[in-house]
C-alpha cells in the first residue's frame, strides 16, 4: 500500500521540479522599440496596407494592449523615454521636459546635456551629452547591476535623448545622429573616449548623400492610403528647400541645393538608417549571445519630425507608417534566425502621441485652436503688478510651465502661494486655457489632469504654474495652422500602442487601461531582477507566462 501512495508523489515531486519559472531562464535579449509620436488609432488606421511581418505580427503573435497610457504630462520625448526605461514619472525620476528651467542657473536645461563631458566622433559637436540629469536608475542599469557589467546595453536613436536615457547611468553605450554637413552618429565622453570601429565602418558606408540618393515616392498605389486630406493642403509645412508639402518629393535635388540633413530625419530613409545600425550592432555587440541578458534600446525618431512638421492626417506620414512595417519586419526577422524566437523579448511603444493640426480640427467644426503664450504672459506679469507692486514677476514661461521671478517675490515680502494663486487667476483668463494649477496644489495632489500634472513636477525642477490648454489647442508658437505639437494629457497625447513579443509573453489583447511606465517592472518580473529604485508602475497584468 505504501509502495502505491510513494509512487505518485515521487512522480508528481519529480514532475514539478522539471517545471522551471519563467524568471529562472530569462531571455538572452530586451529589444526596446519606440516610435516617437506614434498614435494607437495609426494600428488600426493603416492596418489593410500593413504586411504579414511587422505591426500584424505584434498583434497577431503578441500581447497587444489596446488602451495603454502614460499617466503624467507633459507628454513630450525626453521625459516619455524616461519614463518608459525607468518605470516611474517625471516626478520622481526628474526629467520634466525637453528643456527645463533651473534657477540656480537662471537658464534652461537641456534633458540630456552636460557640460563636463563632449560629443565623440566629430571634431566640434557642441555641449556635451549624458543621462547625468536623469535621477533614477533604468531597466539597463538593473541589468548592469545584476550582471555586474556583463550585460551589454546599448541605446540608438536619431535624437540623442531617445539614445541616452533609456539606458540611464551606467549603460555601456549611445549612439544618435549627428546633423550637419556630413551628418553621423556619434556618442559621448560618457561612455568613450572613441567610438568603436564598427561605428566608424557604419559611418563611412552611410553617408547621408547616399541615403537620399532616391526620390521619395508613394509606397502604394495612392488610391490605397486613407489620408483625409489631398497631397497638397494647407496645413502641412514642406519638406526642408521644398515649395511645395507633396509627393514625390526629390530628395537627391533637395539635399543638393540645402545640404540640409533634416531631410534625412523627415524622410523614411531616417528610419531605415536606423535599422540599420540596429542589426549592424546586434552582429558587432554579439547581443543576444550567450546565458547573460542584454539590452538594446531603439527609438524611431523621424515619425515625430515628421508628424511635427505635417500633422498625423499627412500622406506622407502614412507612407512613412507603411514603411515604418516594412522596417520592423526586417528587424524582427534578423532577431529570429541571430537570437532565435524564444531568446529575445520585445516590446514597442511610443513616448507619446500628437493631436491633429488645431487649424484643420477647427476648420471641421471641432473646438480647437491655439493659446497665445505671449498673451498669457502679459496679463499674468500685469495682473501681478496691480496686485503686489513692480515686477518683473514672470522669469519664464515654456508651453505648459510658468515660472515666477523667486527675487520680486522676496524684495516684495509677498507670500509665494498668494502670489501663485494670483498668477493662476489670472491664466485662467486667457482663451485656450484649461486650467493652471500652482505648485502647492500638485504637491497636495488631486484627480485627473491635476494628477497628470502633478506626477509631472519635480520640487527642484517645476515651475510655479503649471498650465493645461483645453483639448485639441497648442501653445501659439503653432498659431501658422501648420503641424502640430504634443504635451497635454489628453487622449490624443496619451494614448499609445503597446506591444509586448517573444519570450515569456502570452499572445492575446489587453483591453483594460494600462500604464506605459508597467512596462519595466513587468519585464523586471520576467528576467527575475530588481525593479529600477523609483520604479511605481503597475506591473500589466495578463502578459506574462505564469
Amino acid at each position: 500500500m505504501r509502495a502505491f501512495v510513494l509512487g505518485p508523489i515521487v512522480f508528481l515531486g519529480g514532475t514539478l521540479c522539471a517545471q522551471q519559472p519563467a524568471w529562472a531562464d530569462p531571455p538572452k535579449l530586451v529589444v526596446g522599440i519606440v516610435v516617437d509620436q506614434m498614435r494607437a488609432d495609426y494600428v488600426y488606421r493603416y492596418w489593410d496596407n500593413f504586411g504579414e511581418g511587422g505591426f500584424k505580427r505584434l498583434v497577431n503573435d503578441g500581447a497587444f494592449c489596446r488602451n495603454a497610457h502614460f499617466p503624467y504630462v507633459p507628454t513630450d520625448t525626453g521625459p516619455g523615454h524616461a519614463s518608459l526605461y525607468t518605470g516611474t514619472t517625471p516626478s520622481r525620476h526628474g526629467i520634466v521636459a525637453n528643456d527645463f528651467f533651473v534657477r540656480s542657473l537662471g537658464r534652461t536645461v537641456y534633458c540630456a546635456e552636460d557640460t563636463a563631458v563632449r560629443i565623440v566622433g566629430v571634431d566640434s559637436g557642441g555641449t556635451g551629452r549624458s543621462p547625468v540629469q536623469l535621477l533614477a536608475t533604468t531597466l539597463a542599469d538593473e541589468l548592469e547591476r545584476a550582471t555586474q557589467g556583463r550585460s551589454r546595453t546599448i541605446g540608438i536613436s536619431l535624437k540623442d535623448r531617445g539614445a541616452i536615457l533609456p539606458i540611464g547611468r551606467t549603460g555601456d553605450a549611445a549612439y544618435w545622429f549627428q546633423t550637419g554637413a556630413d551628418g553621423r552618429f556619434v556618442s559621448s565622453t560618457w561612455y568613450m573616449n572613441d567610438l568603436p570601429s564598427w561605428v566608424k565602418a557604419f559611418n563611412a558606408q552611410h553617408p547621408v548623400k547616399d541615403l537620399l540618393a532616391e526620390p521619395w515616392e508613394l509606397l502604394l498605389p495612392a488610391e490605397r492610403y486613407h489620408s483625409p486630406l489631398p497631397d497638397d493642403n494647407p496645413y502641412e509645412y514642406p519638406l526642408p528647400g521644398a515649395t511645395t508639402a507633396t509627393l514625390p518629393a526629390d530628395l537627391p535635388g533637395l539635399f543638393a541645393a540645402t545640404g540640409n540633413t533634416e531631410l534625412l530625419w523627415n524622410g523614411p530613409a531616417g528610419n531605415t538608417v536606423l535599422t540599420d545600425l540596429a542589426l549592424a550592432a546586434l552582429e558587432a555587440e554579439d547581443l543576444g549571445a550567450d546565458a547573460v541578458t542584454d539590452l538594446l534600446a531603439i527609438s524611431y525618431s523621424s515619425t515625430d519630425k515628421l508628424g511635427h512638421r505635417m500633422g498625423p492626417m499627412a500622406l506622407e506620414l502614412e507612407d512613412m507608417y507603411l514603411r515604418l512595417d516594412r522596417e520592423l519586419a526586417r528587424l524582427l526577422e534578423a532577431l529570429d534566425q541571430r537570437v532565435g524566437r524564444e531568446g529575445y523579448v520585445l516590446f514597442l511603444t511610443a513616448d507619446h502621441g500628437a493631436p491633429d493640426v488645431p487649424a484643420q480640427a477647427k476648420e471641421l467644426g471641432a473646438s480647437a485652436g491655439y493659446l497665445d503664450l505671449n498673451a498669457l504672459r502679459a496679463v499674468v506679469e500685469e495682473h501681478l503688478q496691480q496686485a503686489f507692486g513692480a515686477g518683473p514677476w514672470v522669469r519664464y514661461l515654456d508651453d505648459d510651465r510658468l515660472y515666477l521671478d523667486h527675487t520680486t517675490v522676496k524684495a516684495r515680502n509677498a507670500d509665494l502661494h498668494r502670489v501663485q494663486r494670483a498668477a493662476a487667476e489670472a491664466a485662467r483668463t486667457v482663451d485656450g486655457l484649461y486650467e493652471a494649477y500652482t505648485a502647492k496644489d500638485l504637491e497636495h495632489g488631486g484627480s485627473g489632469l491635476m494628477e497628470l500634472a502633478g506626477r509631472g513636477h519635480h520640487p527642484l525642477r517645476g515651475g510655479d504654474l503649471h498650465l493645461v490648454t483645453l483639448p485639441g489647442w497648442l501653445p501659439a508658437h503653432l498659431s501658422t495652422g501648420r503641424g502640430t505639437d504634443h504635451g497635454s494629457g489628453w487622449n490624443p497625447d496619451t494614448h499609445v500602442p503597446l506591444f509586448f513579443l517573444g519570450s515569456g509573453i502570452v499572445p492575446g489583447e489587453v483591453l483594460e487601461r494600462v500604464q506605459v511606465t508597467g512596462i519595466v517592472p513587468t519585464l523586471s518580473l520576467l528576467l527575475g531582477q530588481a525593479f529600477p529604485d523609483a520604479a511605481d508602475g503597475p506591473v500589466i497584468d495578463g502578459v506574462l507566462v505564469r
